[in-house]
């Protein structure tokens, strides 16, 4: 599966926590209901995301929280 520069960036979050193997699934999974993401891991993400793309994510905010469950949202989000 190819991921572009900056999906690869993000996939590194994801690779570091669960091995290269992530990267094969990576793009069809919820990442809270298969247990790739807790509170604090979402907490973690926010900061990785704000360090690696300066993109701020208020999980407060309801629609922030669930874009952040997969991973094209996800990258929806950074790329705003």
């Amino acid at each position: 599966m190819d991921y572009s520069k900056d999906e690869l960036r993000l996939a590194q979050f994801f690779v570091e926590r669960e091995g290269e193997g992530v990267l094969a699934e990576l793009r069809n999974v919820d990442f809270i209901e298969q247990g790739y993401l807790d509170s604090l891991d979402l907490v973690t993400l926010a900061m990785f995301v704000e360090k690696e793309f300066g993109k701020k994510l208020d999980l407060t905010e309801a629609d922030i929280f669930e874009r952040t469950r997969n991973f094209a949202s996800l990258m929806t989000l950074i790329s705003k």
